[in-house]
């Protein structure tokens, strides 16, 4: 006769049950822990994290109250506690919900301390408060970043910060920084090959240096856009920038002969996808 009593669960493969654990909300893949001390090992392991409404609810509210918020904030605290191996991404967002507010600043520089102690690969802060969210310091010394991409924030870079020497995606979306801080964030991200740049405050003039940069994507109204040291540079897209703006870049984007072909209409200057990939492949 079968054992009907044997974990059958247990017995999966180590692969599968990672999979399992990769699809699930953080809250599901929690509760999979009282499955066998096995899934508890996994599920503190799990090295991508997702912190987001289904933590805490399954259905969306646009105004949660005190206890959702501080519920939120506690399994943040709890997961980043219980964690033991490499953490590859860690993802926050209050998906609009206003999970987050100016009184959770403390929690996300404790969280963000932690993550740059255990060499965090991907970052991402995506929330939005009433006042730009300061990054501390301790995230410009995080050489493991692969990708940033952030929120509503405010960048002041230490004094003798040279940039992220393994970054290689960029985002920054309503950040508050100096065009200096900008520059040397760039330029000193010699790995960079995407970068996204979104209603950024403090400057308005744009400059990139970065050799291996191939996808731009520029937003909001800026003065100038200049592109220095580009060579590996296949897809560029400027939006809400003025016409004469636009039209200057496309005369500098395009020296005879030119591997590019841009289009432009009223509000954006691009180039087309397929020309860009056969013009590296050549």
């Amino acid at each position: 006769m079968t054992d009907i009593g044997s974990d059958r669960i247990s017995c999966l493969p180590d692969h599968i049950i990672d999979q399992i654990l990769s699809r699930l909300p953080i809250k599901d893949a929690g509760r999979t822990s009282v499955l066998s001390s096995k899934w508890s090992e996994k599920w503190s392991t799990q090295s991508n994290l997702v912190f987001d409404i289904q933590c805490v609810s399954t259905a969306s509210s646009e105004d949660p109250s005190v206890v959702i918020k501080n519920k939120f904030l506690r399994i943040i605290d709890h997961v980043l506690l219980v964690h033991s191996g490499p953490i590859n991404k860690v993802k926050t967002s209050d998906s609009g919900c206003d999970l987050i507010d100016m009184n959770s600043v403390a929690d996300i520089d404790r969280w963000i301390l932690h993550l740059t102690k255990r060499s965090i690969k991907k970052l991402v802060l995506d929330f939005w408060l009433e006042q730009s969210y300061k990054i501390p310091r301790c995230l410009f010394s995080c050489q493991s970043l692969h990708r940033l991409q952030l929120h509503s924030c405010w960048l002041k870079p230490p004094t003798k910060f040279e940039g992220f020497r393994n970054l290689k995606s960029l985002h920054l979306e309503q950040v508050t920084m100096t065009q200096d801080a900008f520059e040397k964030l760039i330029s000193g991200s010699p790995l960079l090959e995407k970068l996204k740049v979104a209603y950024l405050d403090g400057f308005t003039q744009i400059n990139i240096h970065a050799p291996n940069i191939e996808c731009v994507q520029i937003i909001g109204k800026f003065e100038g856009i200049n592109f220095d040291n580009t060579p590996q540079l296949a897809r560029v897209l400027v939006e809400q920038t003025s016409q004469r703006v636009t039209q200057t870049l496309l005369f500098k984007l395009t020296p005879h002969p030119t591997p590019y072909d841009f289009i432009m209409d009223r509000n954006h200057v691009y180039a087309t996808p397929d020309l860009c990939c056969a013009s590296k492949a050549s």
